[in-house]
């Protein structure tokens, strides 16, 4: 019977091909990677072919991305966004400093005075009262005040000098490290600077505020990668260390300890870098991977950065239990014991906390 007459069985029907995502929907074009078949949407244009989304996400993870030797993110254009967003950050408080205003404090021997609110809410204390008895500084638990001091500064020439100072060098250790590493070695070496000149206070020492902590880590952090690669000047590095090290030494109204502390820092977790080649070599990792060899590299840079910040919290904790202790009578400035009786919140001078002065204790 010939087909198609009547009575003849219908042919069996061909199957269509689908794509292997979108089995309702008919696809003739295969993966160039896979050979698994794909529908136009599924199709994503290769140098030879089309590709499934799934091959392209697969060889977008393969692909190895160019890190630096110190194992920061290598960036064709590097614009050190780290940087600038820090040197805005400080002119945002500085300008909030001079538009919150003023309160009243009073002296321990009598009469009140004006401060800077968001100074004395801020800035570095150990231990103090305001004048209605409530307690403040890091003694008093305000740790957070390690911090955010970093944040301020005394007067226009002051944060100027800081932020010159950020920008010049900010963008070459941001550069090197990456922005992570960057921000890890600014914030905990300005805390490690904070913590050390907390450290030294006493109850009436004067209050200390400013980046300098911060931005000595980054100096000192620089200074060790820089001599080890040969990739500064050593009379640059010279200038670097008189301007942050002996000059706030020789000035009594620079809070020397905080660039100190910071500078300390800074060169610990650069020195993690700057020998990491012959740190990788000792630990018998030489031939080991790229990948490899990168992964071990932040782990030994990040747990450097952890036991900085582990120091400085254990410092913090120490000192904070000797100023808590009512068997100490630290001594002031003048020789006498101190009294925990006072209430004043500051400086053995008050006058010298008044807004905008010149003569502000302890810059950092």
């Amino acid at each position: 019977m010939p087909p198609g007459s009547y009575g003849s069985q219908p042919a069996p029907a061909t199957d269509l091909p689908v794509c292997y995502r979108h089995p309702g929907r008919e696809a003739h074009i295969r993966c160039t990677r896979c050979n698994r078949r794909i529908c136009p949407d599924c199709m994503v244009p290769a140098s030879v072919g089309f590709q499934c989304p799934e091959c392209v996400r697969g060889g977008n993870q393969q692909v190895r991305q160019a890190r630096t030797p110190f194992g920061g993110v290598l960036r064709p254009r590097v614009v050190p966004v780290v940087t600038y967003t820090l040197i805005a950050l400080n002119f945002v408080m500085f300008g909030l400093q001079h538009i919150v205003g003023t309160s009243q404090v009073g002296a321990a021997g009598g009469g009140v005075y004006q401060v800077n609110t968001l100074d004395m809410r801020l800035e570095l204390i150990a231990k103090a009262h305001w004048v209605d008895g409530e307690p403040i500084g890091v003694a008093n638990g305000e740790w957070y005040r390690l911090f955010t001091s970093m944040f301020l500064h005394a007067n226009l020439v002051h944060i100027a000098s800081n932020m010159i100072s950020l920008f010049f060098i900010g963008p070459m250790l941001e550069a090197m490290l990456g922005r992570l590493r960057f921000t890890l070695v600014y914030v905990i070496g300005g805390l490690a600077g904070a913590v050390t000149s907390y450290w030294f206070m006493t109850p009436v020492s004067p209050a200390s505020l400013g980046a300098s902590g911060a931005i000595s880590a980054v100096f000192g952090c620089l200074v060790v990668i820089g001599l080890r690669r040969k990739i500064l000047d050593p009379g640059m590095i010279m200038v670097v260390l008189v301007i942050n090290i002996v000059i706030p030494i020789q000035n009594t109204g620079i809070d020397w300890r905080d660039h100190v502390g910071g500078a300390v820092a800074g060169a610990v977790i650069g020195a993690v870098y700057a020998f990491a080649p012959e740190i990788i070599r000792g630990l018998g990792r030489a031939a080991a991977p790229r990948e490899q060899q990168v992964r071990l590299l932040n782990g030994l840079g990040f747990g450097t950065m952890a036991l900085v910040l582990a120091l400085a919290v254990s410092g913090t904790a120490v000192h904070t239990a000797h100023l808590n202790d009512p068997a100490n009578r630290t001594r002031s400035i003048d020789g006498a014991a101190y009294s925990p009786a006072s209430t004043w919140a500051g400086t053995e001078d008050p006058a010298k906390l008044s807004t905008g002065s010149s003569t502000y204790p302890h810059w950092g």
